[in-house]
């Protein structure tokens, strides 16, 4: 079972490079901090992608700790750039979220009625 492309490495390189150029032209205001973490993120892949072959086409079970260490980093990454995500939103403020057909903030939802029991 392989998971990636026959293309290898190389051909992972390909793609992003390929997906980079989907990205928008314009840069958006904190490009350098989107650069970085999308940096961060190619080297953990990478890293991880290298372990994951060894383990799966090697039979190596040392790369499959590695592997797993190295997933565990990404899973811990992607909670840390969630956070920021949350942080930088909360900081805006939640501008036209009631104008888009939005709930007010701090508005609960109406309490459910219990069921009717039949005699």
């Amino acid at each position: 079972m392989y998971l990636w492309t026959n293309r290898g490495i190389k051909g992972l390189r390909e793609a992003l490079h390929e997906f980079k150029k989907t990205l928008p032209l314009r840069k958006p205001q904190n490009y350098k901090t989107m650069a970085k973490r999308y940096e961060e993120l190619e080297k953990l892949v990478g890293e991880v992608l290298v372990d994951l072959r060894k383990f799966y086409d090697d039979g190596n079970k040392a790369a499959g700790t590695r592997a797993r260490k190295g997933l565990l980093a990404l899973k811990n990454w992607a909670h840390e750039v969630r956070k920021e995500i949350s942080a930088q939103r909360s900081a805006e403020g939640s501008k036209g979220a009631a104008g888009k057909g939005g709930a007010k903030s701090g508005a609960k939802a109406p309490a459910k009625k219990p069921p009717v029991k039949k005699k």
